[in-house]
């Protein structure tokens, strides 16, 4: 059975429009073979009228269509490159761009979606994250681009002033803001000073929860440790396959569900994947369970782990497939994480990685980054490694790092 792959591109710095080290891009990581890819531009960024877009495309693609705001502007077909450019020409203004990839019988098999400002004269200002009709959760950091003549931005909620963002310099800045009203859809506008731009966005600031407290994590961080991280298990991606990217087989009732890789290697998804298996298993037995995870059959389980390889571009994963299956739950208060959470996060590059939470990163009681045990390549395989929040290139995207916690069997839901 062919699976989805995930972005588990390393956390090192690539250069833009990379989806990470050893060649990987998001696109061979995501859908394999059937996935497209915008590479560049990147979501938010400002293009002049006449700009070329770089594109990837698995092999089964065999032709493209580049739609801005719904209309048709490029198309491709015929001895389709893995990687290639269209030259694109548009108006001024904030499109929409979706690149669809279709099979040799032109039906859809994927699509990449983004926004970009269009422009060959300043000034103007654009919102580059949290995108628009994004669902945040508090404190939302607003990242915000402007041109060279723009040198301060003012945000505001429902017209409300909520800060100035400072874009003197390198057109780049963040403004950080905790809403105290969620759950419903707010406008957000950005300002250059004195009236120069404007851009606009809605988003949705998510609930604050509190999550359920489990032993299932001390299980997580217990299996952590078995693994060395000398570079004995290390990362491997091989682009196009329906390897599962465990370091063993994994069983479930008596059904090698994943053919572990005979030298150990493994990729992040692959590997965090094994690890909740793992724990499940010595839960279940230790509780007197009866085998499964909350009554899941054997496909039920390979939907779960299609769940948990991220189904679809800047997706959550593994919180998804544990909620999917009243196995666990999101966690949107990113403060109230805990060792042995799992999380999916996506950089400003597009890239994204798969990890356990081990903790934040803090420059003066300031989150600025986290900590996490994953599989890479700059570390050689499996080990502890640290990212940086940012607002640019490899640095994570505050507004894309989804969290997910697993229950013990007495707080599993009924999902049927």
């Amino acid at each position: 059975m062919l699976f989805l792959l995930l972005a588990c591109a390393t956390e090192i710095p690539e250069p833009a429009g990379n989806g990470g080290a050893e060649g990987d891009t998001a696109a061979d990581q995501f859908g394999g073979a059937s996935a497209v890819r915008v590479e560049s531009p990147s979501n938010g960024e400002t293009v002049p009228t006449a700009f070329t877009l770089h594109y990837h495309a698995g092999a089964d693609v065999k032709s493209l269509a580049l739609l801005a705001d719904g209309v048709t502007v490029s198309e491709v077909s015929g001895n389709l490159d893995a990687e290639g450019d269209l030259a694109v020409t548009l108006e001024e203004g904030k499109p929409t761009l979706r690149l669809i990839g279709f099979d040799g019988q032109g039906a859809e098999l994927s699509h990449d979606e983004l926004t970009v400002r269009v422009s060959d004269s300043g000034p103007w200002v654009t919102i580059t994250s949290p995108s628009d009709g994004a669902n945040v959760a508090n404190p939302v950091t607003f990242t915000v681009s402007s041109s060279s003549d723009v040198t301060s931005v003012e945000l505001l909620a429902d017209g409300w002033p909520i800060g100035t963002v400072d874009t003197e310099g390198d057109g780049e800045g963040q403004l950080t803001y905790s809403f105290s009203g969620t759950g419903y859809a707010r406008e957000i506008s950005a300002e250059g000073a004195n009236g120069t731009a404007s851009d606009a966005i809605s988003l949705t600031v998510e609930p604050e929860e509190n999550p359920v407290a489990s032993d299932f994590n001390s299980v997580v961080m217990k299996y952590l440790e078995t693994y060395p991280t000398d570079g004995s298990n290390g990362y491997y991606w091989p682009s196009g396959s329906d390897w599962d990217g465990t370091t063993r087989d994994i069983w479930y009732q008596d059904v090698l569900v994943a053919e572990g890789d005979p030298q150990g290697r493994c990729f992040c998804v692959g590997l965090t994947w094994e690890v909740y298996m793992r724990a499940w298993e010595e839960v279940d037995k230790s509780t007197g369970g009866d085998g499964s995870i909350n009554g899941l059959s054997v496909d039920d389980l390979y939907t779960f782990r299609v769940d948990w390889f991220v189904r679809e571009l800047d997706g959550a994963g593994p919180s998804v497939a544990m909620e999917n299956y009243g196995v666990g739950e999101e966690i949107t208060d990113v403060s109230k994480l805990v060792p042995g959470d799992f999380l999916q996060f996506w950089r400003h590059s597009g890239s994204g990685h798969n990890v356990v939470f081990i903790d934040w990163v803090k420059d003066g009681g300031e989150i600025v980054g986290v900590e996490y045990w994953s599989t890479q390549s700059s570390t050689d395989g499996i080990s502890y490694n640290t990212e940086s929040f940012g607002s640019t290139g490899s640095s994570i995207d505050r507004n894309l790092v989804y969290a997910g916690r697993g229950w013990m069997p007495a707080d599993w839901e009924a999902w049927k």
